[in-house]
């Protein structure tokens, strides 16, 4: 019943420490990733409405690179505090062998890596095929789908500049509208009270009519302007030129994927390689976590970051070196091998004498 009780004790203090390390590392990695979305919206690069379904469809690759990390961190931080605190030592004295403090960290990281294995073989690639495709829609949309009211937009490399005061996407209706535009030397500026935007049947083809305003065009560099005050100007939006997909073996399903191809069995071995990587880096943790007497639980937390980074490196590596054509798939097992014998070397120092 004992064991049991010191098995229960450690999980609930691991599970703690990784649920708040996860979620801190996860907030950090999304929120760059939805400055720079929001970035790209002021730019006109993504409507505001699909800021959120980006971020759902990044999510699971942050979450397959972000959980192991967390995971070795928690591990790290949980066992350090027993060894600092000597509970560790009175666990050891209480019969938890090496073997059994072995058997209790693989249940508790099964479901990590399970979680881990189940994100980078079937959902993320999957994820990225569906984020490429809402990218590609959106590149090829009309620059008013994704204007800001109140915000300059910037198209064609700065030749073209849209404002408007005033949006509503369900009419598709503008307000105070701004539009400049650059061809050659010639320059023309539209002002506008109320404009909206027309679709032609189910093609991409679209107008704009503007009501009430006034448009100047004349040559940059001269005093000679027209100037021409309309009740109705209409014109055609010109739908940009066809996006092509892009062929990234990260979108293809794990089942398609073939080691005879260099940079397909480069994606197999880091689809394969993140659930390892979160088992042996549990069993580097629980190696190097021991701290020698008066030392802080803090005291390992630089080192086992450091070894797991080195780890998460040689797996790098090794995808290069599979993906440069140059070595054979069977690469991809060297740094696990090289790394579950350092978790094996540490393990058993952990538990000799200090």
């Amino acid at each position: 019943m004992s064991v049991v009780v010191a098995f229960r004790y450690i999980t609930r203090e691991l599970c703690g420490v990784f649920v708040v390390v996860f979620v801190l590392l996860l907030l950090v990695g999304l929120g760059g990733r939805f400055i720079g979305f929001l970035q790209d919206a002021a730019a006109g690069r993504f409507a505001p409405e699909v800021l959120g379904l980006l971020v759902v469809l990044r999510m699971p690759e942050f979450v397959q690179v972000t959980a192991p990390f967390a995971f070795v961190l928690a591990m790290i931080l949980t066992l350090s505090r027993l060894h600092a605190e000597r509970e560790f030592v009175v666990l050891t004295a209480g019969g938890v062998r090496p073997r059994r403090m072995l058997r209790w960290i693989a249940i508790q990281v099964a479901p990590v890596a399970l979680l881990v294995g189940v994100l980078s073989l079937y959902v993320t690639d999957a994820a990225r095929r569906a984020y490429t495709e809402v990218s590609l829609e959106q590149l090829e949309m009309s620059e008013f789908d994704a204007i800001t009211p109140g915000v300059f937009h910037l198209f064609d490399h700065g030749q073209r500049v849209t404002y408007a005061t005033g949006l509503d996407r369900e009419t598709r209706e503008l307000e105070g509208v701004f539009l400049n535009e650059h061809q050659d030397r010639v320059s023309v500026t539209q002002w506008a009270e109320t404009g909206v935007i027309l679709r032609e049947g189910d093609s991409k083809t679209r107008y704009l009519v503007l009501r009430n305003g006034t448009r100047y065009e004349g040559e940059i560099g001269t005093s000679e302007y027209r100037e021409i005050v309309f009740d109705e100007l209409g014109q055609r939006i010109d739908p940009p030129g066809i996006v092509r997909l892009v062929d990234d073996v990260r979108t293809y399903p794990t089942v398609s994927l073939s080691t005879a191809d260099a940079s397909q069995a480069a994606e197999m071995h880091w689809r394969l390689s993140l659930p390892i990587l979160t088992i042996v880096g549990a069993f580097i943790a629980l190696g190097i976590s021991r701290v020698k007497p008066r030392a802080g639980r803090f005291a390992k937390v630089l080192p086992g970051i450091g070894m797991f980074v080195v780890y998460y490196l040689l797996v790098v590596v090794a995808k290069n070196l599979i993906e440069g054509g140059g070595f054979p798939f069977a690469v991809t097992v060297i740094p696990h091998v090289l790394m579950a014998a350092a978790a094996f070397v540490m393990v058993r120092r952990s538990y000799y004498p200090a």
